[in-house]
Parts: structure tokens; sequence; C-alpha cells
């Protein structure tokens, strides 16, 4: 479907690629994984990233290992832990509408458990 927008110029809603379905996604710990978020639309849409249902802010140098990449298409955590286990939502927005996908993340294996043993 397409519009045309108030300054006549021809719009195309924001579309991701099966975002009709959930991805489930499996990491093991220490791992790095890369979520795709493959929009469409003209305008060209802007992306961005969702933690259970918190903003993930665009940055392109890490935080905690989680990088906002390729203006906001790619999702990569690096060395995931178990703090990065979630849902993760991707939005795609332009004057003509938005899309959503959803992405399960989990992260599969235990942190170590560190033990004192005492001699005596």
């Amino acid at each position: 479907m397409c519009y045309v927008s108030s300054t006549g110029m021809l719009a195309v809603p924001a579309e991701i690629e099966d975002s009709d379905y959930t991805s489930n996604i499996d990491v093991l710990l220490n791992n790095s994984v890369k979520l795709y978020c493959s929009a469409g639309g003209l305008p060209r849409p802007s992306v961005s990233w969702y933690l259970d249902e918190s903003a993930l802010v665009p940055v392109d140098n890490g935080t905690d290992g989680v990088y906002v990449l390729d203006d906001g298409w790619t999702l990569l955590i690096e060395g995931a832990q178990l703090i990065h286990a979630g849902r993760y939502l991707c939005r795609a927005v332009n004057v003509a509408g938005d899309d959503r996908k959803l992405f399960n993340l989990t992260v599969l294996g235990q942190s170590p458990v560190c033990c004192c043993i005492r001699a005596d």
C-alpha cells in the first residue's frame, strides 16, 4: 500500500521481513550473536531496539557488550551473559507507518560459581 504525504511525496509504510513471527534465538554463554532487523519502506525507516520494553540507546561503541550497528538494522551482543537474555523488539518507523519484530534470546550455560575452600 502506498501513500502520498502532505508534501506530495510517495510514501510506503515501514515493513520488517518476517515480522509475522517471533524469532527464538539461542546463544552459548560468552559467545556473540547478531539480531537482524531487515526493514523496507519509503522513505527508508528508522530502526530502534528494545529489551523487555526498555529502549536500547543506539551506540556503536557498545554498552555491556551490546552494539547497535548499521543505522540500527543490526543488534550485536558480544560475549553474551545471562543478563542479555530476554525479549528484544525491533521497531521500524517512517511517515507512512511502522512495523515490529520480536526476538526471544536465550543464553545457554551457567555463570561460573566461585567457592572458597578453607584449609584447616
